[in-house]
């Protein structure tokens, strides 16, 4: 049997980020949902993290929320990629 290795919190983090990241910044939950591959109720304590800790801002734009990468967010994925990289480059995990 193949067991698929879970997640870690930081790994889910990043596809998060990385999924805002890739629609131009901003996103809706019900895409970041699909995106990140997470449930609506799994999405949302990762989403508080992120905003408290200044990585995402929530801006709300008529009936709509969506989700903003921070300058900090952006500069946590490029200093994250680079880190991977490094590691990939010796045959070290990265998480």
């Amino acid at each position: 049997m193949i067991t698929i290795p879970r997640r870690t919190k930081v790994q889910i983090y990043m596809d998060i980020m990385r999924a805002i990241r890739k629609a131009g910044g901003r996103l809706k939950i019900t895409h970041i949902v699909y995106k990140a591959n997470l449930t609506h109720t799994r999405v949302q304590p990762y989403l508080d993290f992120l905003l408290s800790n200044g990585f995402l801002e929530e801006e709300k734009t008529g009936q709509a929320n969506y989700f903003v990468i921070t300058k900090k967010g952006g500069e946590f994925l490029s200093e994250a990629n680079k880190l991977k990289e490094l590691s990939d480059a010796f045959g070290l995990p990265f998480y």
